[in-house]
């Protein structure tokens, strides 16, 4: 949890949602630096760890979609008891983002939505992972024979159990309907043609809706690399909180 100077209180909170394990590490500093520019400008702000994942109860192979969607809502739950703010946006990052949509879409009542570089379809986003699984591998002095992702039980160092895979494979959220925000706000470092999709769906259910393009000047090429090198996208999900603060 951090919390504000006194007296510089909003009466909305922050929870941040992480991705998955396998990208876990990789925001971690991230999401701390981004939880204190938000408690810096008057947020009680809440970081948390997935069921299985982090410091959290339950061994790594027991994750599933469902449970870290209720565990949004819970930490939303424990948000509100600790301080008294009755308004919570959401930061969700890559499969945060989608388990953010989720909880909304289930009936959790946010005054914001912010999707960082979010995964859009679970399909595309499992392909992306594989790709990084291979290159490490190839990068090994003794490289393994290559297994299916749906056979492998393991990706990236993380367990990655069959029930897992599938459910993240379930995920599109341009197939979803509008849920309920006061406003979504996709921001991400490049345009893909899966935000695209994802801009058209949402512009076409109603839900008020922005899509924020924050190109990074770190030089970078990898998306996830670059989004955590700088502080331009930071100060972005910043800016738009204050505004629906």
């Amino acid at each position: 949890m951090h919390h504000p100077a006194q007296g510089t209180e909003r009466a909305t909170g922050v929870v941040l949602c992480y991705p998955a394990a396998q990208e876990y590490m990789l925001t971690h500093w991230a999401f701390r630096k981004l939880a204190g520019m938000l408690a810096r400008e008057g947020f009680h702000v809440f970081r948390f760890d997935y069921y299985g994942t982090g410091d959290s109860a339950g061994a790594v192979h027991e994750g599933r979609v469902a449970e870290w969607v209720k565990d949004i809502r819970h930490a939303v739950n424990e948000l509100q008891d600790l301080t008294g703010v009755q308004r919570v946006s959401l930061v969700g990052m890559r499969l945060g983002a989608a388990l953010a949509v989720r909880a909304a879409l289930e009936g959790l009542s946010t005054a914001g939505l912010v999707l960082w570089e979010p995964l859009v379809e679970g399909a595309a986003y499992l392909r992306e992972l594989e790709l990084l699984q291979t290159r490490r591998a190839a990068r090994t002095l003794f490289p393994q024979p290559e297994v299916p992702l749906e056979v492998r039980q393991e990706l990236l160092g993380f367990a990655f159990p069959r029930a897992l895979h599938d459910d993240i494979l379930a995920l599109d959220l341009t197939a979803l309907p509008a849920w309920p925000a006061t406003r979504t706000h996709l921001v991400t470092a490049t345009p893909k043609p899966e935000y695209e999709r994802l801009q058209r769906h949402l512009e076409a259910t109603g839900l008020p809706f922005q899509h924020h393009l924050v190109p990074e000047d770190t030089g970078a090429s990898a998306v996830r690399e670059s989004a955590l090198l700088s502080n331009r996208v930071l100060q972005t999900i910043t800016s738009l909180l204050k505004e629906v603060a």
